[in-house]
């Protein structure tokens, strides 16, 4: 079994009120400084509660709430890990924000068309031609499945597949890992939005605003990018206020 890791380092909480919180941030700031990484093993409640100065009631509190943002996995019986910290579990907690409300799902796409619009450009000055190639493939395919599908249920998972692909074409090409994190963060949020858009939207429609994308990215032409971007997203944001309407008047 692998060995505890120690938060003997981690100075002990001061204040009575909101103990829980500051231990969150401790144990946040030990993962951010590399002391604690993907894997590692927290020591046992008895001697992390005595590590951190802290009652094990109020450890526990904290756990919870690092365990619900997906940074800890705690197995019972088995101790309390670091998680992998990818995306898909960090951002958990707020997919359930937009399966909640269709007009949070509303707000996400609007913050898509601002921040992947301005990705989206700096991709077009830097895309390579292979990335081209494979944009093309996979416009390729989806046509395909447009064509061909007839199973609502493997139509529905290879689209979101063949979106996610398109995605990671766009991040890899970007060739910056902080922007690369940014576009698989909102795609947490997008796979959830495509569940709810996916029933009711043109694939024909979504196939034509990817091909504009890939257009203007094989132009090389930052504006047409950002604008193709900033049109398929207005597209879903009229999906999604399409979908509000008919909620609020069910």
């Amino acid at each position: 079994m692998k060995k505890a890791s120690s938060l003997a380092g981690i100075a002990p909480a001061l204040k009575r009120e909101a103990l829980a919180e500051q231990i969150v941030r401790r144990i946040v700031g030990r993962i951010r400084s590399g002391n604690l990484r993907p894997g590692d093993r927290l020591p046992a409640e008895r001697t992390l509660a005595s590590q951190l100065g802290v009652g094990r009631p109020t450890l526990r509190e904290a756990l919870r709430a690092l365990q619900l943002l997906g940074i800890l996995d705690i197995r019972h019986g088995g101790g309390v890990f670091v998680s992998n910290l990818q995306p898909e579990a960090l951002f958990g907690p707020l997919q359930l924000f937009v399966d909640d409300e269709e007009q949070n799902l509303t707000s996400l796409l609007e913050a898509r068309k601002v921040i992947e619009g301005a990705v989206l450009a700096f991709v077009a000055t830097k895309i390579s031609d292979k990335s081209i190639a494979k944009l093309n493939d996979n416009l390729g395919q989806l046509e395909a499945l447009i064509q061909q599908s007839s199973d609502n249920e493997v139509y529905r998972q290879r689209f979101q597949d063949l979106a996610q692909e398109f995605r990671h074409i766009v991040e890899v090409a970007a060739d910056n890992p902080v922007l690369a994190r940014t576009v698989q963060n909102f795609d947490v949020f997008t796979t959830a939005a495509r569940n709810h858009l996916v029933s009711i939207e043109s694939p024909r429609h979504l196939l034509a605003n990817h091909r504009r994308i890939v257009e203007a990215l094989s132009k090389r032409d930052p504006e047409a990018a950002k604008k193709a971007l900033e049109a398929h997203i207005d597209y879903l944001c009229g999906i999604s206020r399409q979908i509000d309407a008919e909620t609020r008047s069910a």
